[in-house]
């Protein structure tokens, strides 16, 4: 996912239509997985013990947040990869240092995550909600900017239109992954009200 991520926004002038194609099957072959994950789902259920009965609905919502998230990956993909084919004028400047920013932000977002995850410390999950949160402003003050350029300076509609593409996109991911994470909070709060009983 941090791969994926920061290589979404990187400098589209020096990516290859070879790696952005790279790109674009990764997010293919991720979608493709949770598909074929998502389509043995009854499988999966009818395979469970008695006790893990209950934890078949958290997997569903998962695959489903999951899912979410690699179709955002894969709509940046798509729409990167079509505006380099189309050989568009790349972003500019303050357009990639804002992608450039909200990427370094995401991917620590993603590394906190992991670590919360490797050590089973579920208490810090808050801390990543409120980063999501400020990611979700800057986001916005990002749209909010690019709106104010187009009245200003901003010249080409093809590079607006992947900017905003991919901040939407971007935002889309960053509500999958806070969709995720609540899920996740939610079911282990169920789990640690069980332990108690």
């Amino acid at each position: 996912r941090e791969q994926m991520i920061r290589n979404q926004h990187k400098d589209m002038k020096n990516v290859s239509l070879e790696e952005m194609d790279s790109l674009w099957e990764e997010a293919k072959k991720l979608e493709k997985e949770l598909d074929e994950l998502k389509g043995n789902v009854y499988y999966f259920i009818k395979s469970l013990n008695e006790s893990s009965v209950a934890s078949s609905k958290f997997y569903i919502l998962i695959l489903d947040c999951l899912q979410d998230m690699a179709q955002c990956l894969t709509a940046i993909t798509l729409n990167s990869y079509e505006h380099v084919n189309n050989n568009h004028k790349n972003l500019k400047f303050n357009q990639l240092r804002d992608l450039k920013y909200i990427s370094d932000k995401m991917e620590d977002v993603f590394k906190a995550e992991a670590e919360i995850f490797k050590g089973s410390d579920y208490n810090k999950l808050h801390v990543i909600f409120e980063d999501c949160k400020v990611l979700k402003n800057e986001v916005s003050k990002m749209v909010q900017k690019q709106i104010d350029r187009i009245r200003t300076t901003e010249t080409s509609h093809k590079t607006t239109k992947l900017y905003f593409s991919i901040l939407l996109e971007t935002n889309a991911l960053i509500r999958a992954n806070n969709n995720l994470l609540m899920q996740f909070d939610e079911y282990q709060k169920q789990q640690n009200k069980k332990k108690k009983l």
